[in-house]
């Protein structure tokens, strides 16, 4: 007996596959960055935008916890029971996309979409969020 997919579930868990792939692969360019010493491969668009990234780069503080969130956070989205936690994880980053992009690199359409694929996301698997604020003391 084949297993049916709705056409519906279908496309929410090919977004979340491609959002998860999305940093989960940004997050191996940048842990190669980092431990090659390599220059980052993405090219700035504005010159605020490129003196920050080579800031990052060069402080040497922000890339490597940056890529560990990206990883974990694109790898636990890739899992239907996990994705909460991926969302969870990529919250953070996603915040600093859509500032970054928007005001600094002056690229509104990533700069907006990237949150608010990750809004739809969240509010997709909300049900994984409502332990954060019923928590019971004891279980």
């Amino acid at each position: 007996m084949p297993i049916r997919i709705q056409p519906k579930e279908a496309a929410w868990t090919g977004l979340r596959w491609l959002f998860a792939l999305f940093f989960f692969g940004v997050g191996l360019i940048i842990a190669y960055c980092v431990m090659t010493g390599t220059p980052s491969p993405f090219v700035q668009p504005t010159a605020a935008a490129a003196a920050l990234d080579r800031a990052f780069h060069e402080s040497g503080i922000i890339e490597p916890p940056l890529a560990a969130s990206y990883l974990a956070g694109g790898a636990a989205l890739a899992v239907r029971r996990t994705a909460p936690l991926g969302l969870f994880l990529l919250a953070p980053a996603v915040t600093i996309i859509m500032l970054f992009d928007t005001l600094l690199a002056k690229l509104p359409v990533p700069g907006l979409s990237v949150p608010l694929v990750w809004a739809m996301l969240a509010v997709r698997h909300f049900e994984g969020f409502r332990c954060l604020w019923n928590f019971e003391q004891g279980h």
